[in-house]
């Protein structure tokens, strides 16, 4: 256990750019974007869904590499790094899942249709909170570990599905970057300025949590050098 856990300082300054991003998208897309002719204000919602959609599909895809490699050699330091990335997955899809229908109800009439990129998207994320029930209500933490990180490596594929899915299958969903949907610059600048922020914001959510993993895992571990320090001297007195 000689690895080192990141330093506070690493997630707060993750955390300072991010807010600080978030900041500027908000003012440019308050004051500086011009309303969606068809939807109007409602559109903006879409500098966010798209960000957080961004955030979640970085997350889950890392989470779903870190879970095969750990797999291949088994390290509580890589272990660590995928739960944290598949938790703050199942937020910001959780994010995703929430804003979508808003604009949805608004540019379709409907919150919900089962088209396939929105499809996708629940089902990644239904997965990988099966992958973080499963770590947590296994009996047996090693097999739980194992069999959740054969579950999580279905995320890469999933998630790359998610973000090909209206070339594949169509649907309703607008391909906004492909498509055009983004045409003036004050929108091309909310719109990268608001992804940098949110990715950043998961960043440092991942290293948050990145930490409070290890820690868990060093209290754990000095745990049962204490249990077996106690043993071996329990035995040496009854000898």
């Amino acid at each position: 256990m000689s690895a080192q856990a990141p330093r506070p300082i690493a997630p707060l300054l993750t955390l300072a750019a991010a807010t600080l991003l978030i900041e500027a998208a908000l003012y440019v897309i308050a004051a500086r974007t011009p309303p969606d002719v068809t939807l109007g204000v409602v559109q903006k919602i879409f500098y966010f869904h798209v960000g957080t959609a961004f955030a979640m599909l970085l997350t889950m895809v890392t989470g779903a590499l870190l879970s095969a490699l750990d797999l291949v050699s088994p390290s509580d330091r890589i272990d660590a790094a995928a739960r944290s990335c598949i938790e703050v997955g199942v937020a910001f899809g959780s994010m995703v899942l929430i804003s979508g229908p808003l604009w949805a109800r608004k540019s379709w009439g409907y919150y919900w249709t089962w088209e396939p990129r929105l499809t996708l998207t629940l089902l990644v994320v239904l997965l990988a909170i099966a992958v973080l029930l499963i770590r947590g209500l296994a009996s047996d933490g090693a097999t739980g570990r194992r069999i959740g990180a054969a579950l999580a490596v279905l995320a890469a594929p999933a998630s790359a599905l998610i973000h090909l899915a209206v070339k594949l299958w169509g649907g309703n969903h607008p391909s906004v970057l492909q498509g055009g949907g983004i045409q003036s610059t004050e929108m091309r600048i909310a719109f990268w300025v608001s992804v940098a922020g949110l990715v950043l914001f998961a960043a440092a959510l991942v290293q948050t949590r990145f930490r409070s993993l290890r820690l868990q895992q060093r209290t754990a571990a000095l745990e049962l050098d204490l249990s077996a320090i106690a043993l071996r001297r329990a035995g040496r007195g009854q000898a």
